[in-house]
């Protein structure tokens, strides 16, 4: 019967080590409509040249769910922005998913805040990738969120932007560390 208990109170204790740090909590992404599965630009902004720019349901351009965004402006960049509305002084990861067919001219760039983050000239062909940035603070109540975009001969395919809270990985480290001192405490109780 001790055994039983004492294996039973090992396990609870690595048990509740192991869920904080193997299902952190994610957060909602601030992004409205991030993946276009509304069919077309709901929440989102379209500006400059917006010619060759929708949202359809087709590959190559869906990465995921139904629908994903084509942009094929010639001669200069259309612009695709979103003010995010966002607690000020927090820190977000932003990912979104990015197609290019290759040819050229060609250029891309996505912006934070008024900071770019990536900007690409030329690009090769590559499938959907997903591209992450972490750690990006909101100065303010809303966030400007920027991709400015040029395909002469093809499209880009953008799909699945979403931005999260940053969950910081320290205290997930100190939530394992603690519930394994709980463990080794309750074996060293149990030994002695």
């Amino acid at each position: 019967m001790v055994r039983s208990g004492f294996a039973k109170a090992v396990l609870v204790g690595l048990v509740a080590a192991g869920l904080f740090v193997s299902t952190p909590a994610q957060a909602a992404s601030i992004v409205i409509n991030g993946g276009f599965e509304t069919g077309d630009f709901t929440g989102w902004t379209l500006g400059g040249n917006t010619g060759f720019t929708g949202v359809i349901n087709s590959a190559p351009y869906v990465n995921s769910g139904s629908f994903g965004a084509f942009f094929g402006a010639i001669g200069s960049d259309t612009s695709l922005s979103e003010n995010l509305v966002n607690t000020p002084g927090a820190h977000y990861d932003l990912t979104f998913f990015l197609y290019s067919p290759g040819g050229t001219p060609n250029d891309f760039s996505v912006s934070w805040n008024g900071t770019t983050l990536n900007s690409q000239v030329n690009a090769g062909a590559f499938p959907y990738t997903q591209f992450t940035f972490t750690n990006l603070l909101a100065t303010g109540s809303s966030t400007p969120l920027v991709f400015l975009m040029r395909q002469d001969p093809s499209f880009w395919g953008l799909d699945d932007v979403a931005a999260q809270t940053s969950v910081p990985e320290p205290s997930s480290i100190l939530l394992l560390g603690g519930g394994l001192l709980l463990a080794g405490r309750l074996i060293r109780r149990k030994v002695a």
